[in-house]
């Protein structure tokens, strides 16, 4: 398998810089907890329970979401999910959509469906927008350029957006939105994901920092109806408020070291013009005028329609294993990215995955069987940093260790790779072989020295080198050490 490209030193130190932060925000909001290990445990259990109950919830959730006036289908692929939108866009006659945070809509190429259709997304999280106008995928669940400087976030949207150069964050968000609000007031067709689906009221919930979620789904202009449509994965399913109440704390603290997200939009159902206007006329409360917004009116009062595609794309056959279901328990917070030494060497784009880090590496080759996907369950050092620091207590490493067995059972590992670690299985559960083995290749480096070795390693040597041997084995270290 073809290893993955490590980063330049200069946009290391950047994404270092960055995941640093978020961890230490993480650690101090943490510390509010004393119970913090109780809490990951309820969520875990909430977590299991719905993805064991998930057939009951989902029909508890559509059930309480259609009495709320939403139209809820079900599709079973990307394709399905992808002709749904883009016939809604076509119903609308619409030629500009505006969209929230979803990693669902990633996975699916939502974007490139709604293009080849003729209708322009317009990402409007500030982190998507500026991935968009580069031409990149996100490179993070949560923070999609983490990998990027200031500097280098200037020049792309100042090339972009047609404006002098500035590497201050507050221009750059001013310029962002100030670009992104006409599209906010005049587009009909506002797309988002879900955070949580609560079977017990039928409601959607959706976490933002910057506002834009709920101006994507909230704020109709009062000339033209507006449709709000929700692509989620099924597995987003949760029993009760209370339940969701408490993942919303776990999500806050360990996705942006926040105590809770800026905005959290729970979304009930479509507003009902006709009842507003009946009461209105009868006199049972004045219906004030719309306020005005940059020259448009509006009425911040929620969509005309609301539609919620729920997507299965290979989950429920996660669901069938009783390994890879525990990676549904997933909020997405992307802690085990922060944590993890091989995405701070590589970044989210060196997994070529819309699913990136530890749990991307699980999720990847669940939804997409190629030989690309194949190889990330291989790029974790098993460290276990993921597994202590998932918020819902995903067992990640253990679980990458069940799809490497699995890619290796479907024939993606050569079989002079299986017999290379047959051999290094034997020689480290024989103390004989062991010690054979490490006098065999020290004799071996001290007549041919590393040179050879990085050439027969090649790819993986194409990025980096083999160290060379210390001048003593641990065991002769040790033996030194020992008192006579």
């Amino acid at each position: 398998m073809t290893p993955m490209p490590v980063l330049p030193p200069d946009r290391r130190a950047t994404l270092a810089r960055a995941l640093g932060i978020a961890l230490q925000k993480r650690a101090e909001v943490v510390a509010d907890y004393p119970d913090w290990e109780a809490m990951r445990q309820r969520g875990h259990d909430i977590r299991a329970t719905a993805i064991e109950r998930l057939d009951e919830l989902l029909a508890q959730f559509e059930r309480n979401a259609i009495a709320n006036g939403c139209r809820v289908v079900r599709v079973a692929t990307a394709g399905e999910a992808c002709r749904y939108v883009v016939g809604l866009a076509h119903r609308l006659g619409v030629k500009t959509a505006v969209k929230a945070k979803s990693m669902v809509s990633e996975e699916i190429h939502l974007n490139h469906a709604l293009e080849k259709a003729g209708v322009q997304p317009f990402e409007t999280d500030l982190g998507e927008y500026i991935a968009q106008l580069s031409g990149q995928p996100p490179s993070h669940i949560t923070g999609p350029v983490v990998h990027l400087s200031r500097d280098e976030i200037g020049r792309i949207l100042c090339t972009h957006l047609g404006v002098p150069f500035s590497n201050d964050p507050v221009q750059l968000t001013t310029l962002a939105r100030n670009r992104l609000r006409r599209e906010f007031l005049t587009a009909r067709l506002g797309i988002s994901g879900a955070n949580f689906l609560v079977a017990e009221t039928g409601s959607v919930v959706l976490v933002t920092n910057e506002g834009n979620g709920r101006l994507c789904t909230t704020l109709p202009s009062t000339e033209n109806p507006r449709v709000h449509v929700v692509v989620t994965g099924l597995e987003k399913v949760v029993p009760t408020l209370k339940d969701a109440a408490h993942l919303l704390r776990l999500l806050g603290r360990s996705a942006t070291g926040q105590r809770l997200t800026v905005y959290t939009t729970f979304i009930q159902g479509p507003r009902d013009r006709s009842r507003r206007r009946e009461e209105a006329e009868n006199g049972v409360r004045e219906e004030p005028p719309p306020p005005h917004v940059g020259g448009y009116a509006v009425e911040p009062t929620g969509p005309d329609e609301v539609h919620i595609v729920l997507l299965d794309n290979g989950r429920r056959a996660m669901r069938s294993d009783p390994h890879l279901r525990e990676a549904l328990s997933c909020i997405r917070c992307g802690a085990c990215s922060n944590i993890c030494p091989v995405y701070n060497r590589i970044s989210g784009h060196g997994y070529q995955s819309v699913y990136n880090g530890p749990i991307g590496s699980i999720w990847s080759p669940a939804l997409w069987d190629n030989e690309q996907n194949a190889r990330l369950p291989f790029a974790s050092s098993l460290c276990g940093a993921c597994t202590d620091i998932c918020p819902v207590k995903v067992p990640i490493h253990h679980v990458l260790l069940w799809q490497r067995n699995l890619m290796t059972l479907h024939g993606y590992v050569p079989q002079w790779q299986r017999w290379i670690w047959r051999a290094w299985f034997w020689g480290m559960n024989s103390a004989w072989l062991y010690r054979f083995g490490s006098r065999a290749a020290r004799l071996f480096v001290k007549l041919f020295g590393t040179g050879l070795l990085n050439r027969a390693a090649k790819p993986w040597t194409g990025s980096r080198e083999l160290p060379p041997l210390a001048q003593k084995t641990f065991r002769q270290l040790w033996k030194e050490s020992e008192p006579s």
